[in-house]
């Protein structure tokens, strides 16, 4: 039943074309056959990455934002040597990321283009890629079915000095129409969810020698699409700051002002960025951001000053919750370790400074155990051993990031007074350590074919974990000796 109504809002949430509200979702959902509370139909909103938040209680969906707006890149001399394009990054944020770009459709003049496969320098792919940042492009790249006999963990996430790339075939156009390196190919996305993009290839102006002239109204306008993006970019960044991903900036950006940016004369966000003295790609914790130039991007500015107070008295004890799987995670590492005492578990699973009166060590200890024995009851060892010391791994490194959040948290410093950059690091560490935990919980049999992948990525949060626990604990440990009195 649950499945199927996922199904049925991942559906809904996908292909929408208006806007809508809480109460439409809902209505819809039951006329599905599904009757959500109103409670359940916020959480599956809130949860969705394919919808934003618009104005008094309406949401809109990425396929109602993006379908049919223009947007377009440049053409460089190894895609055309290769008389192909590759989408890379450049589609952002018009299209569904979590899409392979290989799965894509194109289509020019009502007739499907077809893909092709080309060979590019290691330095263009990661040009192609570079939107996704430097943390995630060579994952995206090595993604690319053209890559499938090349593991990338096996190198430690360093690409060949050539790399395979699946894009669209433009052999028709550059030998019949003559498109050339420096053109451009303005693209619209007909169908969101099924990823069918219209391309629309554009030569550019030149004289008899072959140069570009940078005359007419689609240079002029391309001109005025950057003084617009930036206006619409830095009223984001002051708003909504680093947002979760430069995914999410873009498109905040883009629904700034929609009618200019998604014009056909339009420029790309890469030109932007090349020719842009104001905004550039700066380094975020272990991840990347778009930002002011040269200025470092804090955990802490206007858009969350109010969320990030804090009242550490306020703090009670059980709203250091541990979601189910990590709590399946924990029981199943107990299991193969043939461990019997579910009280050292207990113990094992909160942070050390973490306490839990009696009644509440009673209630945990009993959903402890209420879990414990659901997982016996299928619970294989020898099944469990190929990703028993992945997870263990995991969990190690999730008790030392939650102790360390645990300790922010519950200091008496407010969270500007800690070095912001360790802050959003550990920030970003609980974040990818629950999500590598949760992967692990409900897709075992995936994590064993990443199993190298997944050691190496926990290896690197290890280093990035040690790197910042000195500083952060340094201003714990001050506000604890400021707020001892000497009778």
């Amino acid at each position: 039943m649950q499945f199927s109504e996922d199904l049925a809002v991942d559906d809904f949430l996908r292909s929408r074309k208006t806007p809508f509200t809480l109460k439409d979702f809902t209505r819809e959902m039951g006329l599905k056959g599904f009757n959500l509370s109103q409670r359940e139909g916020e959480i599956y909103i809130a949860d969705s990455p394919y919808v934003s938040w618009i104005e008094d209680g309406k949401f809109i969906t990425r396929a109602a934002a993006f379908t049919g707006k223009f947007f377009s890149f440049t053409l460089t001399a190894e895609e055309f040597k290769n008389k192909m394009f590759v989408p890379g990054s450049r589609f952002m944020p018009f299209v569904d990321e979590m899409q392979n770009p290989a799965s894509w459709t194109f289509i020019c003049g009502g007739k499907i283009v077809p893909h092709k496969v080309g060979e590019f320098r290691k330095e263009t792919a990661l040009d192609l890629n570079i939107l996704y940042g430097e943390e995630y492009e060579v994952q995206y790249i090595a993604a690319d079915p053209a890559m499938s006999d090349y593991n990338i963990a096996d190198t430690e996430f360093e690409l060949p000095s050539i790399v395979k790339i699946t894009g669209c075939d433009l052999s028709q156009f550059i030998d019949g129409d003559g498109l050339k390196a420096g053109d451009r190919i303005v693209c619209r996305v007909i169908d969101w969810d099924k990823g069918q993009i219209e391309i629309f290839p554009q030569q550019r102006s030149r004289d008899q020698s072959g140069a570009i002239v940078q005359i007419g109204d689609a240079e002029s306008g391309r001109a005025a699409w950057g003084e617009a993006f930036e206006k619409a970019l830095i009223k984001v960044l002051d708003r909504e700051g680093p947002c979760a991903t430069i995914e999410e900036q873009l498109a905040f950006a883009f629904y700034e002002d929609m009618e200019n940016l998604c014009s056909f004369n339009c420029d790309s966000v890469e030109n932007f960025l090349l020719r842009s003295k104001k905004i550039g790609l700066e380094l975020f914790g272990v991840e990347t951001r778009l930002w002011y130039k040269g200025q470092d991007v804090p955990a802490v500015g206007k858009w969350n000053k109010n969320d990030m107070k804090k009242d550490p008295g306020d703090l009670g004890n059980l709203k250091f919750k541990i979601p189910e799987y990590v709590l399946d995670n924990f029981l199943r590492d107990f299991k193969y370790k043939k461990q019997t005492d579910l009280a050292v578990l207990l113990q094992t699973m909160f942070p050390e400074n973490f306490a839990l009166t009696q009644d509440e060590k009673r209630y945990v200890l009993l959903r402890i155990a209420s879990r414990h024995a659901i997982i016996s009851k299928d619970y294989n060892y020898f099944a469990d051993c190929p990703v028993a010391e992945i997870r263990s791994e995991a969990l190690d490194l999730y008790q030392q990031v939650c102790s360390l959040v645990y300790d922010v948290e519950t200091s008496s410093a407010n969270f500007d007074k800690f070095p912001q950059n360790e802050l959003v690091i550990l920030s970003q560490l609980f974040g990818h350590i629950n999500r590598i935990l949760e992967s692990i919980d409900s897709n075992p049999d995936a994590a064993i074919e990443d199993k190298g992948t997944l050691s190496l990525s926990l290896e690197g949060m290890e280093y990035n974990f040690e790197d910042i626990e000195g500083a952060l604990r340094c201003v714990i440990e001050s506000e604890k000796r400021k707020s001892i009195t000497i009778v």
